[in-house]
């Protein structure tokens, strides 16, 4: 009875998203439209994702982290002026804008640990968003040494039990293009901490987020949103032109260097 109703209430979702395509939304979905859209997704949705959540874990731990980067004394004497400004937390209004601020924030004090800056600020942020979007991040947890694995497990399972997985994987992307925007802040320095392992397993991490994108938007207007935003303000012209890029950390670098502005607007977008 339960499936049943669960398959019925995905129908339901799903042709208000038709619907929704003949008219497009100018707002943001209410806080009840989403809970409804989260509760719906049928057990083989759901299921499907957990698999790719699970490849997303396995290649974020063979994966980077800019967090992990040694500088040496000299480099650390120029400190970054790009992260984002801890009191832009005090201004944002919509769910995505949050959600895109609070990853952001998580990302950029990866930085500001490897150039030995405060992170008071910036934590204080991540409290607040965190508490704006009801997501019970754990602090000691979150600034703490373990596997970015273990840490991307638990936003998981945290998000998966509220039935908002949208959460995690908003949060998920906006990770990534933080990341992209810092590596081309200063390419020369961050591409020389990179291995090419490390790059093909980050790039899996990539792919795992975009397939689970494509799977939740059929189902998900904030996905759908989403997917929307990652093909109006794709970086690359085409798939092809992507995997060519990707084939090593010397050709990845080399279109950083070439494409710096598109990198910086697509993260800034995400905060409009």
């Amino acid at each position: 009875m339960k499936r049943t109703l669960t398959l019925i209430a995905l129908v339901t979702i799903c042709s208000a998203m038709t619907l929704s395509c003949k008219n497009p939304r100018t707002v943001d979905p209410t806080p009840e439209e989403i809970l409804q859209q989260k509760q719906a997704l049928a057990d083989s949705v759901l299921a499907e994702i957990d698999e790719i959540a699970d490849q997303l874990f396995n290649a974020s731990s063979d994966s980077f982290r800019p967090r992990k980067f040694e500088l040496t004394d000299k480099e650390k004497m120029v400190k970054p002026d790009y992260l984002l400004d801890p009191s832009l937390a005090n201004t944002l209004l919509t769910r995505s804008q949050k959600i895109n601020a609070l990853s952001f924030y998580c990302i950029d004090n990866g930085i500001r640990k490897i150039y030995d800056m405060p992170c008071e600020e910036s934590n204080e942020a991540i409290v607040k968003l965190a508490a704006d979007l009801n997501f019970p991040l754990d602090m000691d947890f979150l600034t703490s040494e373990a596997p970015i694995s273990e840490k991307m497990k638990a936003n998981y399972t945290a998000c998966k039990e509220r039935g908002d997985l949208a959460l995690f994987w908003q949060f998920e992307y906006a990770a990534t293009i933080e990341i992209g925007y810092i590596l081309a802040q200063n390419p020369e320095l961050f591409f020389s901490r990179i291995t090419d392992d490390q790059w093909r397993a980050y790039y899996s991490r990539k792919q795992a987020r975009k397939k689970a994108n494509e799977k939740l938007a059929k189902y998900d207007e904030e996905m759908a949103q989403l997917l929307a935003f990652r093909e109006q303000n794709r970086v690359t012209a085409s798939n092809a032109e992507r995997e060519q890029k990707n084939k090593s950390v010397e050709s990845v670098k080399q279109y950083t260097i070439a494409n710096k502005e598109k990198y910086v607007a697509k993260r800034n977008a995400l905060l409009q």
